[in-house]
């Protein structure tokens, strides 16, 4: 008997496709000349963890533009391996910090001076295994290979556990983890024009002038001793091991092994493979917080873990990081802290929650869709499905925000945001 399930059925996957043709009209109106903006709204260049998280869910609708997405990047990375976490391919008048205020150019492109962590390598596996094209990997292998190596050489105080040396290289600006050490050094009278604060609403969302203070007295200095990482290890009044970049760089050494091994170099992906499980036992050993029941950031300078409930720890199953022990415990914390929202997963919850406001409570597609990709690492699918449903509802309900108040599930940020409208195809892909 047809008892209306199958119209139901249809109707849903109607919406579905409708809204993956919505994604596809986000990301090619917002797409250059060979890269794509993560938005028109306040962020008009080539983003390095926005590139990788867009080029990983194109690469199963349009393959040849998730990797000249990658490409693009790649061809911004320094000498040295870094990977600079902006690439300024176009005139950055009136946007601060442009290019002045970095001062750097690569083969005679502007760029920032730090990174993001280093989601491109994830990225590329998903776009060979989905094309094959070994001539892509040839092309972009030796800037992956020299960026890796550049986080344990120059991002390393044991080879083992990286570090950041600025809040915007977490991903997580704002995180309220960062308050203490920033809190804990004076950036003198800094004198800057923000730029965005593009209406009263999101200035209400975005970093406040205390912390934006701190992140261009950062830049600052760093550029004062020309960008040299081991002045910056001794001189840097903000040095962090951070859950989330970690996870990432576990995750990003595994997938290089992959990828050396689909070339035939067996020395290289034994290399990462060791590399992989060396920072794992390390990770596990210090940046675990049995309390809170979830990884943490450690403070190197002021020697201390940031006891901070956020995403960022629990991205560390992405990585294949806690123990079978540590996961019960992390798992324990996800269900009773964080699922208790209307929406997964909330950005961070404690004291500083604020559900409007950038990484200090919202939702955001892309943490979601860390945490529920290690998830099924661990044989969890139950959870990892309740955090897809809830990145899907999120932006079939609202559209393609930057982030989501998780108790309302109202849009919040930038509009037409790039990497939401990419991984919702992503999440969409065997609708």
């Amino acid at each position: 008997m047809d008892d209306g399930r199958d119209e139901d059925t249809n109707a849903d996957r109607a919406a579905t496709e409708e809204r993956r043709t919505e994604a596809l009209d986000v990301l090619r109106s917002n797409r250059a000349e060979g890269y794509t903006i993560p938005s028109a709204t306040l962020y008009p260049f080539q983003w390095n963890w926005d590139s990788a998280f867009i080029a990983l869910g194109l690469a199963g609708v349009e393959p040849a533009a998730a990797k000249e997405e990658v490409e693009s990047l790649c061809a911004a990375t320094w000498e040295s391996g870094l990977l600079p976490h902006i690439v300024f391919h176009t005139d950055a008048e009136g946007y601060f910090p442009g290019p002045e205020e970095w001062g750097v150019d690569v083969e005679e492109t502007a760029t920032s001076g730090i990174t993001q962590p280093p989601m491109v390598v994830p990225a590329v596996r998903r776009i060979y295994e989905e094309t094959g094209d070994d001539g892509f990997l040839d092309r972009v292998y030796p800037a992956l290979e020299r960026h890796l190596e550049w986080w344990v050489r120059e991002r390393s105080f044991d080879t083992s556990v990286v570090y950041v040396r600025h809040p915007w290289e977490t991903g997580m600006d704002d995180s309220p983890a960062w308050t203490d050490p920033l809190a804990a050094f004076d950036p003198g009278e800094v004198v800057y024009e923000r730029e965005d604060r593009k209406s009263d609403e999101l200035a209400d969302q975005r970093p406040t002038d205390w912390d934006y203070d701190r992140y261009v007295s950062l830049v600052r200095e760093a550029r004062a001793v020309d960008w040299d990482e081991f002045d910056l290890r001794e001189s840097c009044p903000f040095l962090v091991e951070d859950a989330l970049t970690n996870a990432i760089f576990v995750r990003a050494c595994d997938d290089f092994a992959a990828l050396a091994a689909a070339r035939g170099d067996d020395t290289a992906a034994t290399t990462w493979r060791e590399q992989a499980e060396q920072s794992r036992e390390a990770i596990r050993d210090r940046l675990w917080d049995e309390e809170l029941g979830t990884f943490v950031s450690y403070d190197r300078v002021g020697d201390r873990k940031l006891e901070a409930n956020s995403v960022a720890g629990l991205a560390s199953v992405f990585g294949e990081i806690p123990t079978k022990q540590q996961f019960e415990r992390l798992r324990r914390t996800l269900r009773d802290d964080l699922l208790a929202y209307e929406f997964a997963v909330p950005s961070y919850v404690g004291d500083a929650f604020d559900p409007d406001r950038y990484w200090r409570g919202p939702v955001w597609i892309n943490t979601n869709w860390l945490v529920a990709d290690g998830l099924r690492r661990y044989g969890s699918a139950d959870l990892a499905d309740r955090i897809d449903r809830d990145s899907r509802r999120l932006v079939e309900r609202e559209g393609f925000f930057e982030y989501f108040n998780p108790e309302t599930g109202e849009g919040r940020g930038s509009d037409r945001f790039s990497w939401s409208a990419a991984l919702y195809l992503e999440l969409t892909d065997s609708a």
